[in-house]
């Protein structure tokens, strides 16, 4: 008998696990279906909206026109149409884009203070991108959201912007964004214009703040091409310690540096640490002279092979061409002569 219900049990068993897989895959059929559908209307109401949006841009129809067209459930999916026009958009198209916008931006400054991470993220980068100076007070509020998600979205939106005024308030908040790439920060630093540069400086020259800011800060200004930068890099390359920033302040200063500054950079090509030797080689190739073609040729027997590669260029730059060529002739100069060779 225990046999039978033990049977009954699993067949029990086996028929609701069906149940249960044929429930899941109503479910799975029945979410597929519902997005195409609001993927097929979503597609729909853009086909109606794109060319009446085209007319205001081009000044055929007043900002107004579109208003009668987008209805109180549509609100949300209109603002997200227009982020995409706002990301194409410069100038007075970008202006009128914003008015159309305009009416509707209320809703998205609540959704940037309230519900998820993701939410909110949106919510900022639509302010940011479609809110013109009346909501850069919510955008820049972001920077301090609990996310590092929505702060970054608040940071890229101020500086994609050229909004320089905020550069204060981006950079007192970067040790926020260490997991992003100091390339990556350096770029969206550099996009907020030369109003921010005298905020990156001061960052650049401040020895309290953390060597990796100030390194980005250099980066930033070296994307520039910030010419008063060069005293803030030779102070930097002068007392600062880590190399990285080191490298970054020689980057900088091969950028945008003169002659004057060459003494700085001679002494960190005998640095210990090769990252900085090499940029210290090739910030030589460009504020450096002939004089230095015997101190380049000497560190072409480097141990790293990126200072021989880059002592190898400036040699080339400031007319070292013979001791290139004499160093490369030696026997066991397999790195030399490939530098060489590429510099043909």
């Amino acid at each position: 008998m225990s046999g039978e219900r033990l049977a009954v049990g699993l067949a029990a068993a086996v028929v609701a696990l069906l149940a249960l897989a044929l429930l899941f895959g109503a479910a799975t059929l029945g979410l597929r279906a519902l997005n195409e559908r609001r993927a097929r209307r979503s597609a729909r109401l853009e086909a109606d909206w794109t060319p009446h949006l085209l007319a205001v841009l081009s000044g055929d129809a007043a900002p107004v026109a579109l208003a009668s067209r987008v209805s109180a459930g549509d609100r949300a999916l209109f603002v997200d149409f227009l982020l995409r026009f706002a990301q194409r958009l410069r100038g007075p198209e970008r202006e009128l884009l914003a008015a159309v916008a305009e009416p509707y931006l209320d809703d998205v400054e609540r959704r940037a203070r309230h519900g998820g991470e993701e939410r909110r993220a949106l919510a900022v980068q639509l302010l940011g991108a479609l809110g013109a100076a009346r909501h850069a007070a919510t955008v820049r509020a972001a920077l301090d959201d609990p996310s590092p998600l929505v702060a970054m979205t608040a940071a890229q939106s101020l500086a994609s912007h050229g909004r320089a005024e905020h550069a204060a308030a981006i950079l007192e908040r970067l040790p926020r964004f260490g997991e992003w790439s100091p390339g990556f920060l350096a770029s969206m630093l550099a996009r907020l214009g030369a109003g921010a540069a005298p905020a990156l400086r001061s960052l650049l020259a401040d020895s309290v703040r953390a060597p990796g800011d100030r390194a980005v800060a250099a980066e930033a200004l070296r994307a520039m091409h910030d010419m008063p930068a060069a005293d803030a890099a030779r102070a930097a390359v002068t007392t600062a310690s880590d190399p990285d920033l080191m490298a970054a302040a020689l980057r900088l200063l091969a950028a945008v540096g003169s002659p004057a500054d060459a003494p700085v950079v001679r002494a960190a090509a005998r640095s210990a640490d090769p990252v900085v030797r090499a940029q210290a080689c090739a910030a030589l190739g460009a504020i450096g002279n002939a004089d230095d073609a015997a101190a380049l040729a000497a560190l072409l027997d480097d141990a790293s092979p990126w200072v021989v590669l880059h002592a190898a260029r400036s040699l080339k730059a400031v007319g070292g061409l013979a001791l290139l060529g004499a160093a490369a002739a030696r026997p066991g100069a397999d790195l030399v002569r490939q530098a060489a060779a590429e510099l043909r």
